[in-house]
């Protein structure tokens, strides 16, 4: 009977750890099931002014992409008009990782000249130009100084060709451009740009330029017509002069280590979604040119067409020295012109 008894006891406690067992594998195979299905919330932060084009196709073509490919598991918040940060504050984010993604410019160009030299003063003619030059063997070259850097480009984007405005005269020429309080970005090719063509150059970065001219600390500013509308710089400008001296570029990066903690499946969605978004960016801003003149001039701004004959060659000393810096200069730059 005894026997009996604790056979019974034996059947019962193995039959509550089977349960227990049972039980613990639903609630882990859930966990797991739910770790896989929840949504990651992914920031790309940029500079641009929420209206800009590039901002349109984040939130219109790359947002949406994302979010249907991966089924939900990835949601892109946008953070535009510099509210993670100014560019520099904003790249050193995405290198670190507390940004999981962002809009890369010219910024990086002082450890990676290459970057610098897509926006050499007067290498481009038209847009046609331009991306033949970004979507081929160039652009690659310059997207592994990105990766060298922690951030894999995902898609070439255009901030557009840069005119010149200020608040003091119209330019038409070189000698305009004398005693003008020029603000330039943070990168060597355009301080040197500037000083070249006679302006009195100051370097900060964009979230500070608007108030800066709003109070006189500097005169005028160079950025494409896109961005000077955008930014609503008409309201502390009165000239623009539409040199077309350089051409802006930006790309959609993302971490480096995020990029290869993704799957290929995922990888792809994300690749697809940002050359998605840059041909529309690229579209919209080829497109609002005559727009966004007519559009200024209804603000008041008064436009100038300076002979640009003159003010490329009032910058071939920037070209030449950049291309006596570096060994491989000369023929990075040759290859870019020879696709005009």
């Amino acid at each position: 009977m005894r026997n009996d008894i604790c056979r019974v006891r034996g059947m019962a406690a193995a039959a509550v750890l089977l349960m227990l067992f049972a039980t613990t594998s639903v609630f882990a195979g859930g966990s797991r099931e739910a770790a896989e299905t929840a949504t990651r919330e992914l920031k790309i932060a940029n500079f641009y002014a929420a209206a800009h084009p590039v901002n349109v196709a984040l939130r219109d073509v790359f947002a949406p992409m994302v979010a249907e490919g991966t089924n939900g598991r990835y949601e892109i918040q946008v953070f535009d008009s510099s509210s993670l940060g100014a560019e520099r504050e904003l790249t050193e984010g995405v290198q670190l990782g507390t940004i999981e993604m962002g809009v890369a410019g010219g910024l990086l160009s002082a450890t990676y000249p290459r970057i610098g030299a897509l926006e050499l003063p007067f290498l481009f003619s038209d847009f046609e130009h331009v991306w033949r030059v970004f979507d081929g063997e160039i652009g690659d070259e310059v997207a592994e100084d990105f990766a060298d850097a922690g951030l894999k480009v995902l898609a070439w984007l255009g901030n557009g060709f840069r005119a010149f405005s200020n608040s003091v005269r119209p330019i038409n020429s070189v000698a305009d451009a004398r005693g003008i309080k020029m603000r330039m970005p943070e990168n060597d090719v355009y301080i040197n740009t500037g000083r070249a063509l006679g302006f009195e150059v100051v370097a900060m970065g964009f979230g500070e330029v608007y108030n800066a001219m709003a109070t006189g600390v500097i005169d005028g500013q160079d950025n494409p017509l896109a961005t000077v509308f955008a930014s609503r710089f008409f309201e502390v400008q009165d000239y623009i002069a539409i040199s077309n001296h350089i051409f802006s570029h930006g790309s959609i990066v993302m971490n480096m280590d995020l990029w290869n903690s993704l799957t290929a499946a995922d990888q792809q969605v994300f690749q697809q979604a940002a050359t998605e978004a840059a041909a529309l960016q690229r579209r919209l801003l080829e497109e609002a040119t005559d727009e966004l003149i007519a559009n200024l001039e209804a603000e008041g701004i008064q436009f100038s067409y300076p002979d640009v004959a003159e003010f490329r060659a009032a910058t071939e000393s920037v070209r030449n020295g950049f291309a006596r810096n570096y060994d491989w200069a000369p023929r990075f730059i040759e290859t870019i012109l020879s696709l005009d």
